[in-house]
């Protein structure tokens, strides 16, 4: 191509380009400008609906909350928990707050109060609720205070429980004495005080505060539980003349000399007015010497409690250490006993007929043997509930109408034990003493259990059960004998539910679960 050729078609090009441009950027500018109004609109549209959703998302959600605080007050009104009466929910939190562990952290009671409203109020106006004051090393001091606030004059029931050792004395000095010091001020309002799991040194301790701490003119109940097979509960504990109203000691371990310093120095004093005494060896002690009472440290004791109502022994726990006969023991009459149980927890207990022979209770209403769970039977004391001397053996607990027996009779013994108790009205009993329904009745002189309206057999054999309902076939004969209610244990075993049914054609039948006492 010519150079003028190519140098016309150069120009003609930039013309076009100069002219050309200016169209085209109008042309865009009003597409752009139209596309911006168009969504100008779209975004006035869509805030005015957003607005108009805003209100009705307010409303939805004020209506949703009406909705659900009605329907949560209907939920409320037909659930069996929101029908029961405040009487019925506040027997419920008793039972709950009784029954709880003492070592637990978070108190029953104050998880109640923390539930709904209604469960606040019952529990904010029952200061019942409150009277069980646990000090452990994990009890929070304003707990403790809100118990004593919260249980306005009442009295209350103290627990000492889990002071094992001074293993955090370094990080927290005087750990238990600060503690302690927070429910001290209350002491005037002790009704009850149980003192276990804690080590000789705290203990010794705590006997010492106690000692100091004034008169505990509303204490009703000293408990002392053993934290180790040989502790022994200082006899300081008995609280001595600083208690005067004091009506129960339940201890383990207490050692009584007839030379005890409790038993002296005006201290029994507090013992006049006792009617509840019981005395347990703690487990694994059996053979521990040092935690026994000496018969005379024993007998001493009961001559100062003329107003015992029931006397619990359980375990080997009175020591006979020299040959004291019978006759060396004078006779201890507690004319207003009224329940002797006995739990030797040994097959050949060694003191246990010196108790029976020195006890005089006139007006005994409840005698319990129980020895353990065993084919040996143990010591048998059957002479001597029965006084000799006369034309015929006469009882020497001649009142009692509830007995329980186990592993304490034996084939020659039986006689004894139906003459000597010729009154009962409840029998419970178990072990190979079922066999006693084996006498004929023409070998018992003075009594043949014809009183009984309610016996409870607790897990027996076969055998056993057949003697029962043999006894049972025996003296229905003829109307001679309105048949008492039985309450057996439930088992699974054809024969023995054969044997029930036997029982059926007697009289009523209860079934109880086999761990029912």
């Amino acid at each position: 191509m010519p150079d003028n050729d190519l140098s016309r078609s150069f120009t003609m090009s930039r013309f076009s380009q100069r002219t050309y441009q200016p169209s085209v950027d109008r042309e865009l500018f009003q597409v752009l400008q139209s596309e911006a109004v168009h969504l100008e609109r779209k975004e006035i549209e869509l805030v005015s609906q957003i607005k108009a959703l805003s209100e009705v998302l307010v409303s939805v959600r004020s209506t949703l909350s009406t909705i659900r605080v009605r329907a949560s007050e209907c939920a409320k009104r037909i659930s069996p928990a929101a029908r029961l009466p405040d009487e019925t929910l506040l027997a419920i939190f008793e039972e709950a707050v009784s029954s709880q562990d003492v070592r637990s952290r978070t108190r029953a009671e104050s998880t109640i109060s923390r539930v709904s409203h209604r469960w606040r109020r019952i529990a904010l106006h029952t200061p019942r609720l409150w009277t069980r004051v646990c000090v452990t090393p994990d009890t929070d001091e304003r707990d403790m205070q809100l118990h004593l606030l919260r249980s306005a004059t009442l009295p209350l029931d103290v627990e000492v429980w889990g002071w094992w050792d001074y293993r955090d004395s370094f990080t927290r000095p005087h750990h238990f004495e600060h503690t302690l010091a927070a429910i001290l001020p209350s002491a005037s309002r002790w009704r009850r005080i149980k003192i276990g799991a804690s080590c000789d040194a705290l203990l010794t301790n705590l006997s010492f505060i106690l000692r100091t701490v004034g008169p505990l003119d509303t204490l009703q109940q000293v408990a002392f539980k053993a934290q180790q097979p040989g502790q022994i509960c200082p006899t300081t504990l008995l609280m001595g003349k600083s208690a005067p109203n004091l009506r129960s000691i339940d201890v383990e371990n207490i050692v009584l000399t007839a030379r005890s310093p409790c038993l002296h120095n005006h201290d029994f004093d507090c013992f006049i007015d006792v009617t509840h005494l019981t005395l347990r060896l703690h487990e694994g002690d059996a053979r521990a010497l040092k935690t026994t009472t000496e018969l005379q440290g024993f007998h001493a004791l009961l001559l100062r409690m003329p107003n015992l109502v029931s006397l619990s022994l359980y375990g080997e726990l009175v020591c006979v250490r020299s040959a004291t006969s019978l006759e060396d023991q004078a006779n201890i009459t507690l004319p207003r006993l009224q329940t002797l149980i006995l739990h030797p927890n040994t097959v050949r207990p060694r003191c246990l007929r010196n108790i029976i022979a020195m006890v005089m209770a006139p007006d005994l209403r409840h005698f319990e043997l129980v020895y353990p769970d065993s084919f040996t039977q143990g010591q048998d004391i059957s002479d001597l509930l029965l006084k000799k001397g006369c034309e015929q053996p006469t009882p020497k607990f001649p009142l009692v109408e509830r007995l329980v027996l186990n592993n304490a009779v034996n084939i020659t013994s039986a006689a004894a034990f139906i003459q000597a108790f010729p009154g009962v009205d409840q029998l419970t009993i178990s072990g190979a003493d079922v066999g006693i329904f084996n006498m004929p009745t023409g070998e018992v002189i003075g009594g043949s259990w014809r009183t009984i309206t309610r016996l409870i057999l607790r897990p027996s054999q076969r055998d056993r059960l057949t003697t029962v309902v043999d006894w049972l076939d025996a003296v229905t004969k003829n109307g001679e004998l309105q048949a008492p209610l039985v309450r057996g244990p439930m088992t699974d075993c054809p024969i023995m539910l054969h044997l029930y049914e036997e029982l059926k054609r007697y009289t009523e039948i209860e079934l109880l679960d086999m761990a029912s006492k």
